[in-house]
């Protein structure tokens, strides 16, 4: 619940008043349980034994006038019963009152990372490092739970400079550390010469030691390690005009008994509206170690995509994502996907039909070229004035295919010998003033098995500003495997 408290300081009787400061309290949460009915007997009291419980507490307190931010935040995770768990902590203190500070902060807990430091931990979870999806390197308290330790972060976001023709400067540092205070450090600059146009170069640099690695069984691939010594260095750069964006990352680790590596990507955009053709790669050696302390996977990856917009959000998009196991080497994984999603109507009257969107994606993984795994899946989705009909279909098998280890899906050879399992939905939502509900209904078809029902149902009240609760039930396997999540957001403010 987000609790507010104005204080208000009279500057004339019978005037308008001016807030002083102010303090805000966010309550959410979630409760997640699964239910087996092929092993378990269903009874009332089954129905509300165990599960896991998340709670986010979030109090801010601000003065108005000097422009600083005290942030108080706590989120619990425990497994019920029993009350298994743990609470990670947040504190935070933010300034953004000008002058020589210009905009800065000073954390404590478990942190979220943006920009460079981001892009250089566990780089292959993330997607492709397109140059417009690139945000300046910052940190800032987590909102779900972690496993994560808790860090200390300090940012100076210096004031704003004006260079004359040269446009406007402005810059930060930043450093951060954990409770063994190993640093890592930040730093940057970025130049405006007008308001389209924005060349930004960052840089990052950590030291510390590596925990000591043993092996959990007799025979392992990865050799027992003491504590090693590991430092990583980053250096970023982009460029953003209304027309072309080009960025570039570029890291290099070195760890002691181990050795050095790089990785790096390079992006490129053309266009922003309606037409944009975006390009990126990266590549990664089998010596570098992320930011995070782990070896990444030495590999290739390469990415496009091509947009088209219209008015009132109609949307065109093309990609594709290939992957090698290193630079000048066969592709061996790659996707595909193609979505459209046209222009809403016109004015508040909704026409008694129209479609929404459609989708299309394609996938293969030829690592193993005797068992190539492809994947298909459509979506298509309909609006009856307020409902919404989603009908989707997925296909996905193995098959015997070596043809150079093609990772073009369907584009070489017919990868659907073998076929795997088909599955069909169909989903309709509507709103009734304050309550939102939908449902979704699917049927999969498995080969050599027997085919599977999908059943689910979602309603969700929305209470003005207050918040909103809502209670989600699954059937992923109908009759037998069940899921239901209650969650709740309450807040409320002054402003």
């Amino acid at each position: 619940m987000f609790f507010t408290l104005a204080v208000f300081q009279e500057i004339v009787a019978g005037e308008s008043t001016e807030a002083f400061f102010n303090w805000n309290l966010l309550w959410a949460g979630s409760w997640t349980r699964s239910l087996n009915l092929a092993r378990e007997e269903l009874s009332p009291d089954l129905l509300f034994q165990g599960g896991t419980l998340v709670n986010r507490g979030d109090l801010r307190i601000g003065l108005t006038r000097q422009g600083l931010d005290l942030r108080i935040q706590g989120i619990d995770r425990r497994v019920i019963p029993g009350g298994t768990g743990h609470i990670n902590p947040g504190l935070g203190l933010y300034f953004d009152g000008g002058g020589i500070l210009g905009r800065s902060r000073l954390l404590y807990g478990v942190l979220d990372e943006y920009g460079l430091s981001a892009r250089i931990r566990n780089v292959w979870i993330r997607s492709p490092p397109y140059a417009e999806n690139r945000r300046p390197m910052m940190s800032d308290l987590r909102r779900d739970p972690s496993n994560r330790e808790p860090e200390t972060y300090l940012y100076f976001g210096l004031p704003q400079f004006d260079l004359s023709q040269w446009g406007l400067l402005s810059g930060f540092a930043s450093v951060q550390a954990d409770d063994e205070f190993n640093p890592a450090f930040g730093g940057g600059f970025d130049i405006r010469p007008n308001r389209t146009t924005n060349f930004r170069l960052e840089g990052f640099y950590t030291h510390r030691l590596l925990d000591a690695r043993d092996t959990n069984s007799w025979f392992s691939l990865s050799a027992p390690l003491p504590e090693r010594e590991f430092r990583l260095f980053g250096l970023g750069t982009a460029l953003e005009t209304r027309y072309i964006g080009v960025a570039a990352d570029l890291a290099y680790s070195e760890v002691f008994a181990w050795g050095q590596d790089i990785y790096g990507n390079a992006a490129f955009r053309l266009g922003n509206r309606p037409w944009r053709l975006s390009l990126a790669a990266e590549g990664t050696g089998s010596r570098y170690v992320d930011r995070a302390g782990n070896t990444s996977a030495q590999g290739f990856r390469l990415a496009g995509r091509l947009e088209r917009q219209w008015i009132r959000s109609g949307l065109f998009r093309f990609n594709t994502v290939l992957r090698s196991p290193g630079w000048a080497e066969d592709f061996e994984r790659g996707s595909m996907q193609i979505y459209f999603r046209p222009s809403a109507p016109p004015g508040r009257t909704l026409p008694l039909f129209r479609f929404s969107r459609a989708s299309l994606s394609l996938g293969r993984n030829a690592v193993n070229p005797m068992k190539t795994e492809d994947s298909l899946d459509v979506l298509a989705a309909f609006n009856l004035r307020t409902l919404r009909l989603v009908v989707t279909g997925s296909l996905d098998s193995q098959s015997v295919f070596d043809a150079d280890k093609s990772p073009f899906p369907l584009l070489i050879a017919p990868g659907f010998e073998n076929f795997g399992s088909a599955k069909f939905s169909a989903e309709a939502a509507y709103n009734i003033k304050g309550l939102q509900l939908r449902h979704k209904i699917g049927y999969m078809i498995r080969a050599e098995r027997e085919p599977i029902w999908d059943f689910s149902l979602h309603g969700a009240l929305r209470m003005g500003k207050l918040g909103r609760v809502s209670l989600r039930i699954a059937a992923p396997e109908f009759p037998d495997k069940w899921n239901y999540a209650l969650s709740w957001r309450m807040e409320m403010s002054s402003r």
